[in-house]
């Protein structure tokens, strides 16, 4: 979504400590005026985010040393991609090669104007912030309008060959981002409660769509949802419309994933999912979006995660 056109002056970029720049020295835009700068505002725990990165990866190698600068201004929803050590490695995971600011409290992001991830601002060579974009795709405007500021600034020629971006199927009733700790207000069913309290969770037969259900000793935080019973006990699940499904999850461990009560099929599996004597295993090292479901199609269908001790789950995303 095309957010602006109006120029205004672009806002300094803020940081505390060299140590928070990745892929080189530290970068300010008083000291690009002359060239076009692409501020990329993303976090790699957000599906729509990487789905952008083969999108800049072509931008950057296209106008790499024709006056174009990608600057990527990591920008954290959760609290563990605020460690800088996660961000270096999913920079290295992604192979991305253009400067990255690791930025934990989210300065840029607010000095922006910032509410949704991904965004793009365009800077051209005066400083002037020239177009914004919110949200996945856009990048053959983007591209077209890089290419039309290097013309006028004579870096290169003439317009090249414009992007061509793969187009998502996307409905109506496709399930929408659920979000499973209580700071966001994600919809946990199941609950049950005793004299001792109320920390176990009964997960009923029949189950509606778009909310998650927890089964077993699970422990409700602002950010997530953590297993505390014994592995194999319990299980998270949610009933989703899409073609695929993927999850944040954190902790170290493996856990074994079911579609409709059944061990996902190899043509269902997500790529972090491998079939291990006969069942789908996904292993959880650390906290990550894991891609759990690929299918041909949308489709409506339940996934259950069975959960080890320690397992936590902050969100499911669609697409």
């Amino acid at each position: 979504m095309n957010v602006m056109n109006k120029k205004r002056p672009a806002v300094e970029i803020e940081y505390q400590n060299d140590k928070q720049w990745i892929n080189g020295k530290p970068l300010k835009l008083e000291n690009m005026r002359g060239k076009v700068v692409l501020l990329d505002f993303w976090t790699y725990s957000c599906v729509n985010c990487v789905r952008t990165i083969p999108y800049l990866k072509k931008i950057y190698n296209k106008y790499k040393g024709k006056g174009l600068v990608i600057i990527g201004i990591h920008t954290p929803e959760f609290e563990f991609e605020k460690e800088i050590g996660n961000v270096k490695y999913a920079v290295k995971k992604y192979g991305i090669e253009w400067p990255i600011l690791s930025d934990p409290l989210r300065h840029n992001w607010e000095n922006y104007g910032n509410q949704y991830w991904p965004r793009t601002a365009l800077i051209d060579g005066n400083g002037q912030v020239i177009f914004e974009h919110v949200g996945e795709s856009g990048y053959d405007e983007i591209d077209s309008k890089i290419s039309e500021e290097l013309i006028k600034m004579k870096d290169i020629s003439s317009d090249s060959e414009i992007i061509v971006e793969e187009k998502r199927q996307s409905t109506s009733d496709m399930s929408k981002e659920s979000y499973a700790g209580t700071l966001r207000g994600g919809e946990i069913e199941g609950l049950s409660c005793s004299k001792e309290g109320c920390d176990e969770y009964i997960a009923p037969e029949k189950k509606q769509g778009g909310k998650i259900y927890l089964h077993g000793m699970w422990i409700r935080n602002k950010e997530y949802v953590e297993f505390n019973g014994e592995d194999s006990e319990g299980w998270i699940s949610y009933k989703f419309y899409a073609r695929e499904v993927n999850v944040v999850i954190g902790g170290v461990g493996k856990a074994e994933i079911e579609l409709d009560g059944k061990p996902a099929r190899i043509e269902c599996l997500g790529k972090d999912v491998k079939i291990v004597d006969g069942k789908s295993i996904v292993s959880i090292e650390g906290a990550d979006m894991y891609n759990l479901v690929n299918l041909n199609e949308p489709h409506s269908r339940e996934l259950k995660i069975k959960a080890f001790k320690g397992m936590k789950v902050y969100a499911f995303t669609f697409g």
